[in-house]
């Protein structure tokens, strides 16, 4: 037994022997961590990196952070999940959003991405970020990129971002400057913003609408897309909006662009581009889910609506405005789409009634607008159901009848109401007032008679309307106190009516008061001590023409948001507030031809927006400040544009009084306004219309200039000669001595400068012969001596700019004695200035035949407006610019050739005026050329951020 046991001992080992080799076995176990250790020192370890990746960013990036939104950015955190801008999910960065921070950088997506490889979506728009490389990381998860409002300008790069991250299914590269480069993206992109760029490249439509089997939205609005329209959206499977407006496109939409479309297209925009080509021929195939659809801002013609328009059931917007569709309007196809919204036909050759089947849509329709058409007739009674209209434009047609009163008293939704220049006659209809939600009310231009009505407010909602636009009308009586009922009303225009008496004090103190627009009439009483008192909203104030007595008001100082003050030609009396200068917006100021007195108060030089101060023939005395000159000079952006004007140019020489008057234009005919009483006060008037766009850039920014007609005395300060942009200078009939100051020439944009009847002393200053657009000169009845400088055109004005100079002598006036030469003028030099001369007259008459040849050309090419103005009715130079400008106010809102066509046949006949110092030189037809040929590859886009405004609401409508 014992050995059987020493055996089996020897055969099996100990179990104290089998514990310590499991102990053994399992010691490395009690170092290893547990998964869930593992877990967090992963994490730490990720945290680190990207805590240094945004670091990184922050350094290679950021070259400027004003706001110091990024302080927290710490290298000391031990996660970057509580930083500014940064959301984690699971410990992980996942969103960087820096919108609108204000940074300034080079973008460096490369190593963002790289870096941060769980970071998904990315939003720095609305900074300053430029990029030399728009490349990313081959690790790179991002799902959405937002880099608009930025400045990149590089091309694209091949392996871009676009293509590089494979998840990516949103990117929104609109409002910066790219140009081009290569555009690749993967399959997994649903929404492509590339608008208000400047890309040229029509390959990268071409890529989009062939590669776009899951896109659902498609944006190159706003870029310099040219040449035919050849691709359709046909592979586009998904595509819902589709954006091509605001780019130079031509030629004809292909017919079946429509038809090929997917049936998920819901957004079509091919508006303010060149297309041209038979609307008629459009084939709108099954387009069942459209709803929005523009091509407003061509050329398209045709002689009817395509039929297969009638498919799009769900449409719900409809914009046609400014083209060249003339034909009747078909009530029976519009009124069958019964879900519409908006209608516009706009801007078009229209004729006939406006047909009652369109009545049809009344159930649905909000916005109609059939203005500048030539509709005869009114709106049928069929419209009187329209129970959701809210905005009705008829203006700018033939229409005439009692349908104000009939059908649109009835809208009980209606906000908007508008109806100038069209053949109305009687009184304005009381029963407006049943339209309680009325806003605005324009009826101005047509042939109202009787009184103002003083219940237009209505009692149910007093507060509704805002603008009250009645001017141009034969109205008569006196304005009524009770639109001091009107609380909410901002704008008050009732110029060019037969009103008579006192502006009622409940009307100065309306509360929201902005614009008070009265000039025209025969109004009299005084202007009120109380005017914004308390601070007051108004902002212009146009009572010109009328019969107004006693002194400007000390508390207009306190109107601190003026604009626009025209009281000229009244009877005011008294001296110039020096109040006005607390006006900093103050940006037109005209008390001409008045009985003001008193000395011109040198605060108006802290006016800083001042572009226009007209205080021609009044009782002025003392020297000319030298304040005015020194104006800050930057005119708030958007501050006088878009109004309409019309400057009265006095060209009789000493049969009038002051260089001319400028007037508010809005919603006055031009026939009118030749009756102004201004406008016959000379022998010879021009009558200059258009919209005022101005941008300023550098100090002095006055534009027009007139003190002519006063008893001002001293010499003419010498920094008057800084202001860049003065086009019109008139210190005419004043007392006015020394010399002129040499100075003037850097008056680089004077057209019209007129310092007549002085008594200004010492030689004509050789500097204004290099003044290329002066076009008008008046030095006579001085006490000049010396030669006419030689220079520029100054050889060319006629003789009685130089009269009454006993000392004055050389062309266009007798010879000079040689004592009265300089020496500088020897006989070479004279040799050189008709060589140069000729020269000059030589290629200015090339310049002319080109012009007068190139417009006969267009003629050719370009059908003749219907209906040519007897007149020519010229525009102030816009954007800064100092060339006088000339065509008809309707053919500058039109994009088509026939625009380019009279500005080409305008510079040939200035060419030819028969009066040569009216001829322009040389270097201005040089300039209007090239003004003309920048003009024609730019355009004004005012309308785009309501367009961009139009697609963010199509598609919260569509996502609700």
């Amino acid at each position: 037994m014992k050995k059987l046991w020493r055996i089996s001992s020897q055969r099996q080992p100990p179990k104290a022997m089998i514990r310590i080799f499991g102990y053994v076995l399992l010691l490395p176990l009690l170092f290893m961590p547990s998964s869930s250790q593992a877990r967090e020192l992963s994490s730490q370890q990720s945290s680190n990196n990207e805590v240094v990746g945004l670091l990184a960013f922050k350094k290679s990036s950021v070259q400027s952070d004003p706001k110091n939104l990024l302080a927290n950015w710490s290298p000391n955190s031990a996660t970057p999940c509580s930083w500014l801008g940064v959301s984690c999910s699971l410990g992980h960065v996942t969103t960087l959003n820096l919108t609108k921070a204000g940074l300034v950088g080079t973008l460096n997506l490369y190593d963002l991405t790289g870096a941060l490889q769980s970071l998904k979506h990315l939003y720095l728009q609305g900074n300053s970020f430029s990029a030399t490389d728009l490349s990313a990381s081959p690790s790179c998860a991002l799902e959405t990129i937002d880099l608009s409002l930025n400045n990149l300008s590089d091309p694209l790069p091949r392996n871009s971002f676009l293509e590089s991250c494979i998840h990516l299914s949103y990117v929104n590269l609109s409002h910066n400057s790219i140009s081009g480069g290569t555009l690749r993206f993967g399959p997994s992109l649903l929404q492509l913003d590339l608008s208000r760029n400047t890309i040229s490249d029509s390959t990268w439509l071409t890529y989009s609408l062939s590669t776009c089997q899951n896109l659902n939205l498609l944006n190159f609005s706003d870029n310099k897309l040219t040449g035919k329209l050849g691709s359709t959206p046909s592979s586009c499977k998904s595509l819902s909006i589709l954006d091509l407006s605001y780019n130079p496109f031509s030629g004809e939409i292909p017919p079946t662009f429509v038809a090929d479309s997917p049936p998920s297209l819901k957004y079509l925009d091919l508006s303010h581009n060149n297309f041209s080509g038979s609307f008629s021929s459009l084939d709108f195939g099954n387009c069942s889910n459209l709803t929005w659809l523009s091509l407003s801002q061509n050329r398209l013609s045709g002689n009817g609506f395509p039929f297969s328009l009638r498919n799009c059931v769900l449409l719900q917007t409809l914009n046609l405005s400014r083209n060249e569709l003339k034909f009747k309007i078909p009530g029976s196809l519009l009124g069958s789409l019964t879900n519409l919204r908006q209608l516009s036909l706009a801007h078009n050759l229209f004729y006939g009634d406006i047909p009652p089947e369109l009545g049809q849509a009344c159930q649905t329709l909000q916005e109609l607008d059939l203005s500048a058409n030539k509709l005869t007739g009114g709106l049928p009674q069929t419209f009187a159901s329209c129970s959701s209209m809210r905005s009705l434009n008829l203006g700018k047609n033939l229409l005439s009848g009692d349908f104000l009163s009939t059908v649109v008293s009835k809208l009980q939704s209606l906000k908007y109401l508008y109806v100038p220049f069209n053949n109305i006659t009687g009184t304005v209809p009381l029963s407006l007032t049943k339209c309680t939600q009325l806003e605005v009310l324009d009826l101005s231009s047509n042939a109202f008679t009787g009184d103002v009505p003083s219940k237009l407010c209505s009692s149910s909602n007093p507060t509704a309307l805002q603008k009250l636009l009645l001017a141009d009308n034969y109205l008569s009586g006196k304005v009524p106190p009770e639109l001091g009922s009107c609380k909410s009303l901002r704008s008050i225009d009732l110029s060019f009516n037969n009103l008579i008496g006192p502006i009622p004090m409940e009307v100065w103190t309306l509360p929201n008061l902005l614009d008070l627009v009265m000039w025209a009439n025969n109004l009299t009483g005084e202007i009120p001590d109380g005017i914004c008192v308390n601070g007051g909203n108004l902002e212009t104030l146009i009572l010109n023409n009328n019969l107004i007595t006693g002194s400007i008001p000390q508390s207009i100082g306190n109107c601190t948001n003026m604009i626009w003050v025209s009281l000229s030609s009244n009877r005011l009396t008294g001296e110039i507030p020096a109040g006005i200068g607390n006006l900093v917006d103050l940006a037109v100021l005209q008390m001409g031809n008045n009985s003001l007195s008193g000395k011109i108060p040198p605060e108006l030089g802290k006016c800083r927006s001042l572009i226009w101060l007209d205080l021609n023939s009044n009782n002025l005395t003392g020297p000319l400040p030298p304040e005015l000159a020194g104006q800050a000079g930057l005119v708030v952006p958007g501050i006088v544009s878009g109004k309409q004007f019309a400057f009265v140019r006095n060209e009789g020489g000493t049969s009038c009084r002051g260089a001319g008057g400028l007037v508010e234009f809005q919603g006055i005919r031009p026939e009118r306004l030749e009756n102004l009483p201004m406008a016959h006060s000379c022998s010879t008037t021009r009558i200059y219309s258009g919209m005022t766009v101005y941008t300023f850039t550098t100090n002095g920014s006055m534009i027009f200039l007139d003190l002519a007609y006063n008893s001002l005395s001293g010499d003419i300060p010498q920094n008057f000669g800084s202001m860049s942009y003065l086009q019109v200078l008139n210190l005419g009939h004043n007392k006015l001595t020394g010399n002129i100051p040499d100075s003037f020439g850097g008056l680089k944009a004077i057209g019209v400068l007129d310092l007549s009847h002085n008594d200004l002393q010492g030689f004509l200053p050789g500097s204004l012969g290099t003044l290329s657009f002066l076009s008008d000169l008046d030095v006579s009845n001085n006490n000049l001596t010396g030669p006419i400088p030689s220079g520029g055109q100054l050889t060319t004005f006629p003789q009685s700019r130089y009269e009454n100079n006993s000392g004055l002598c050389g062309v266009p006036l007798p010879p000079c004695s040689s004592g009265d030469h300089p020496q500088s003028l020897n006989t070479r030099r004279k040799k050189q200035s008709v060589e140069v001369g000729m020269f000059i007259g030589i290629t200015f008459f090339i310049l002319c035949v080109f012009g007068l040849s190139l417009a006969l050309y267009r003629v050719k090419k370009y059908q003749q407006k219907e209906e040519q103005r007897e007149k020519y009715i010229e525009s102030l130079p816009t954007s800064g610019s100092s060339s006088w400008k000339l065509s008809d106010p309707e053919l500058m809102t039109q994009t088509s050739g026939e625009a380019k066509l009279y500005q080409y046949l305008r510079i040939a006949f200035e060419c030819l005026d028969d009066r040569p110092f009216r001829r322009p030189t040389m270097i201005q037809v040089m300039a209007m050329f090239k003004e003309l040929q920048v003009e024609s590859e730019s355009d004004i886009l005012d309308g785009l951020s309501l367009k961009d405004a139009s697609i963010d609401e199509f598609k919260e409508e569509s996502s609700s």
